[in-house]
């Protein structure tokens, strides 16, 4: 296996250029060290943790845009995020173990495109967008469309994420992150669920409502159906409930030596019903 540190994004792009599937891009490692030891070495390695100006967190014009380098503890910890964007560091808090935080990057989750990836709900209910840059040059890719399949990106072999760009939600909206895991943070989500609600001027109907789900799909998902049920309307508890059971249809979990696919099911109505609470 070849090793590499390139010194910039060109040489980055360059070297994935050349090596196509057969490389493989490492930040903080938590799960590309994991792969190496138990699946099949890559060709070669691209390591990009050194790679300037990729770790930061900047207010912009209404949004937040964070580095793909950025380190879950540093989003974690960082006030403006807490303060702007409580959904994505309700995440970022329930992300693993404290020494995982410290060295898994936003980037590498976004990447990793794990069905389960802890910040990919919330990032999908933000509206969030990611800035790739590509050996013919940059492309913003709504999250929404980012994901293909399980460990699949519009990425493919030759792109490289650079940032992350955060709609601010309106400061009438209010959302949770719920996770549901055996050990809580320290495992990875056997069920996750994203909620953000925007009430109408009056604060009495909702003027928009998303609701993202993780683990229960190939992708992480909107449950769209679901939304459609609420957006407009008052949601009082039979109309949170009816929600809930729409969102609970429209995952389509598998069942593992985690959790059983009814179970899962089962999770996302109540975590649904609970994040609209």
């Amino acid at each position: 296996m070849k090793y590499f540190e390139p010194k910039s994004v060109s040489e980055a792009l360059s070297l994935l250029k050349r090596y196509g599937e057969g490389a493989k891009v490492v930040a903080g490692g938590t799960d590309v060290l994991v792969d190496m030891k138990f699946k099949e070495e890559p060709l070669c390695l691209v390591n990009i943790k050194r790679l300037p100006g990729m770790s930061y967190i900047r207010e912009d014009n209404g949004c937040l845009r964070i580095g793909a380098l950025t380190s879950i503890r540093e989003i974690e910890t960082s006030p403006v995020v807490r303060q702007k964007l409580p959904l994505l560091w309700e995440a970022a808090h329930q992300f693993a173990s404290l020494q995982i935080r410290n060295t898994a990057t936003i980037g590498g989750n976004v990447c990793r495109a794990s069905p389960s990836g802890e910040t990919l709900a919330p990032l999908l209910v933000l509206g969030a967008i990611a800035h790739a840059r590509f050996p013919k040059g940059e492309k913003k890719l709504p999250l929404g469309d980012f994901f293909l399949a399980p460990g699949k990106t519009l990425l493919g072999s030759k792109g490289l994420l650079h940032e992350i760009e955060v709609p601010v939600p309106s400061k009438r909206s209010r959302g949770a992150y719920l996770k549901h895991a055996v050990r809580g943070a320290m495992d990875i989500a056997i069920v996750g669920v994203a909620v953000l609600v925007t009430p109408d001027a009056g604060g009495q109907k909702a003027k928009d409502v998303r609701i993202g789900l993780g683990a229960v799909a190939p992708t992480p998902i909107r449950a769209r159906r679901a939304e459609k049920a609420l957006r407009g309307k008052v949601v009082g508890r039979a109309l949170m409930e009816g929600a809930a059971r729409i969102a609970a249809s429209e995952s389509s979990p598998i069942s593992d030596q985690r959790s059983s696919a009814e179970y899962r099911r089962w999770i996302v109505e109540a975590l649904t019903r609970r994040g609209l609470a």
